[in-house]
């Protein structure tokens, strides 16, 4: 039985950013903007700490560090963090302790956890505290930066509409019988553009899939569905650093942010 822990995500040690995107994105142009992920950081060593909260600024997070578990449960509560990165062995409160304790109280956001040396026992009980991936220490900024992407994006995104009313209906004067028709060409044309995506990403064709996300993003602007435009957006960056991971684990989000699209469409009568 696969662990759910293990993950595509490499668990190398440091190394420096990768060259092809340390030289196509300096650490300021890494996320579209809005979806800068807002981390917690709980490590009581205070060199690790400060190493943590470097990188992920480097990353262009917004980071808050904190050196104890029971100090990370009080900030998280009170918080609005997209994504918690945690220690397991801490005082007063464990990295175990604190996750479950949070999964106890319905908070399903997702926590990385970071060990020093994760043995396949330590792995499974992370993963029964409800850890969503457990990371090697020292990790690199590029493994940090594609595990952001895969598991707190989908926070970030709550931050930002699906789409905007009033956007919708100024296009057309609140006509709805057109806004009708619109809404049905617009996302006909969604889901061929999707299937070209997926078409161009397995053929590692990163400039024409940059092409059709630029379309959509353009379509999407329309209607000011942000969730999907910045997703466009952050893809056209993993296309440009020609980063085949980063953008896989985009291009499936995008498939749920334009199905999420759909469905707020239909539930408003649109079809």
């Amino acid at each position: 039985m696969n662990n759910p822990l293990h993950s595509a995500v490499s668990e190398s040690g440091p190394a420096a950013y990768g060259a092809a995107e340390s030289q196509a994105l300096p650490a300021g142009d890494l996320w579209a903007h809005g979806l800068q992920p807002r981390v917690l950081v709980a490590e009581d060593n205070l060199a690790n700490l400060f190493l943590l909260n470097s990188q992920l600024q480097r990353l262009g997070c917004e980071v808050l560090g904190v050196s104890n578990g029971l100090e990370a449960l009080t900030q998280w509560r009170q918080g609005q963090f997209d994504c918690l990165l945690t220690d397991l062995g801490m005082p007063q409160l464990d990295g175990f302790c604190l996750v479950r304790q949070l999964r106890k109280d319905g908070d399903m956001r997702p926590v990385i956890g970071i060990s020093a040396d994760p043995g396949e026992q330590e792995r499974q009980r992370a993963a029964e505290a409800g850890f969503n991936i457990l990371l090697a220490k020292p990790v690199s900024l590029s493994v940090l930066h594609t595990t952001l992407l895969r598991f707190a994006l989908a926070s970030s995104m709550q931050r930002l509409p699906v789409y905007m009313d009033d956007s919708l209906a100024a296009l057309f004067d609140g006509d709805a019988g057109l806004m009708k028709k619109f809404v049905a060409r617009l996302l006909d044309s969604n889901r061929q553009d999707l299937a070209e995506a997926f078409v161009l990403y397995g053929q590692q064709q990163w400039g024409e899939l940059a092409q059709v996300l630029h379309k959509i993003k353009g379509a999407a602007r329309l209607i000011d569905a942000q969730q999907v435009a910045r997703d466009c957006e952050q893809m056209e960056k993993a296309c440009k650093a020609a980063n085949q991971e980063q953008v896989g684990i985009l291009l499936e989000d995008l498939r749920l942010r334009l199905q999420t699209l759909e469905d707020s469409l239909q539930a408003k009568a649109m079809l």
